[in-house]
């Protein structure tokens, strides 16, 4: 299967929350006790980038005033960081991320990330498409916000898309839905894509390039 660009940024912004350090502490994050361990694919690395050129979340401080700086989440699979605040940097006993976040001046300090994607690969759609024999590329995803547990991390959402049948598109695929599990997908990625996409900003501009994933479960005609 193949989940193409903007539904791979949109499943990333619903399941973002995991990566916060407030998360793990509160034990809503399955992420807890994995830093430094491999949680996902060689070919996957997360960043979150408060410099980048044009980001719509690119700033030089975060809520609480600290310096922004650059960091992998994950790098290569590997869990290099959670996202932390000044308040759940210190219950670890290390240095804020500098991702604290606060929607309004009223409101109460956060965790969120800045401009937070996948890099990208070096395979377009395309190519990446023409490689399979037989194969679903996911072109939406619905029911975000009430199809999936961002703490157990399963999912299970109405799709849109397009078979694939000899490396090609071969006609539409609709009222399907995509199941699986988010934190065995990371696992299951092979293939990251060149094209990189960014989704609508909120407290985080959030972005992927298409995902080709090993496997996933998929109910439809």
């Amino acid at each position: 299967m193949v989940i193409r660009n903007s539904a791979a940024a949109d499943l990333l912004e619903a399941f973002a929350g995991i990566f916060s350090a407030e998360s793990v502490q509160k034990n809503l994050s399955l992420l807890k006790g994995k830093l430094n361990q491999q949680i996902g694919s060689e070919k996957l690395t997360l960043i979150d980038d408060p410099f980048m050129e044009r980001g719509l979340a690119s700033k030089s401080f975060d809520g609480e005033g600290v310096s922004c700086r650059y960091k992998k989440v994950i790098a290569k699979g590997i869990l290099k960081t959670y996202l932390h605040n000044l308040k759940t940097a210190k219950k670890d006993g290390i240095e804020t991320t500098s991702n604290a976040s606060k929607s309004s001046y009223k409101s109460s300090i956060g965790i969120a990330p800045s401009n937070f994607y996948v890099e990208k690969g070096e395979k377009s759609l395309d190519e990446i498409i023409s490689e399979m024999d037989r194969g679903i590329l996911i072109t939406e995803l619905q029911g975000l916000h009430s199809g999936l547990n961002s703490i157990s991390g399963d999912f299970s959402l109405a799709a849109l898309g397009y078979e694939i049948k000899g490396g090609k598109k071969s006609g539409p695929v609709e009222q399907i839905t995509v199941a699986g599990n988010y934190f065995e997908m990371l696992k299951n990625i092979e293939e990251v894509g060149s094209d990189l996409k960014f989704g609508l900003p909120g407290d985080a501009y959030i972005g992927s390039p298409s995902l080709k994933i090993k496997k996933l479960a998929i109910a439809g005609e």
